[in-house]
């Protein structure tokens, strides 16, 4: 977190980037991951089941 004023832009705008730079190196979500991957078994045993 962090504050500035309208007047400072240049300062908000580096801490963006200063933040964008922290989540980018966060990775991705394995959370999302194990969802995509559960979703993606159960499309495959439903498509079997119908087979």
């Amino acid at each position: 977190m962090f504050s500035c004023s309208a007047a400072e832009g240049q300062k908000f705008q580096e801490e963006v980037t200063r933040v964008s730079g922290i989540i980018e190196n966060l990775g991705t979500n394995p959370i999302k991951e194990s969802l995509i991957k559960e979703a993606e078994k159960k499309d495959s045993e439903e498509k079997k089941k119908k087979d």
